[in-house]
């Protein structure tokens, strides 16, 4: 009897989370999305250490750049941004102090794979 009072135990908060979620939608945390950066030289293919990669979201009001992430020796960052759902973001990577031009991107493909950016040298 006492298996039957944890099954339905059970059945009861996991029917308290399906009604918490239909009434309210899915908690904004699930939404985080994080992609891998590569970020190098267009010329000569070396990786960029300290290069800036911001992020915005069209759809939202707010259009200020919020940074979200800085590349490390190899010129990879491990970038986590928000998303809203229909929304396709947008990034900036900008190597501050550089003659590198400052380079936006929009992502149409947010599958998990490495985004390699080439930024080039100011003419």
């Amino acid at each position: 009897m006492k298996w039957l009072h944890n099954l339905l135990k059970g059945l009861s908060l996991t029917t308290a989370l399906f009604v918490f979620q239909a009434c309210y939608g899915t908690p904004e945390w699930l939404h985080d999305n994080a992609l891998p950066f590569k970020v190098v030289d267009a010329r000569t293919g070396d990786p960029l250490e300290g290069v800036g990669i911001s992020s915005r979201v069209q759809a939202a009001e707010n259009l200020d750049w919020i940074p979200c992430g800085v590349t490390n020796a190899e010129g990879e960052a491990f970038v986590r941004f928000g998303i809203m759902e229909g929304a396709n973001p947008q990034f900036r990577i900008e190597a501050a102090g550089t003659d590198y031009l400052v380079k936006d991107t929009v992502l149409t493909d947010l599958s998990h794979h490495l985004v390699e950016i080439k930024l080039s040298k100011a003419e």
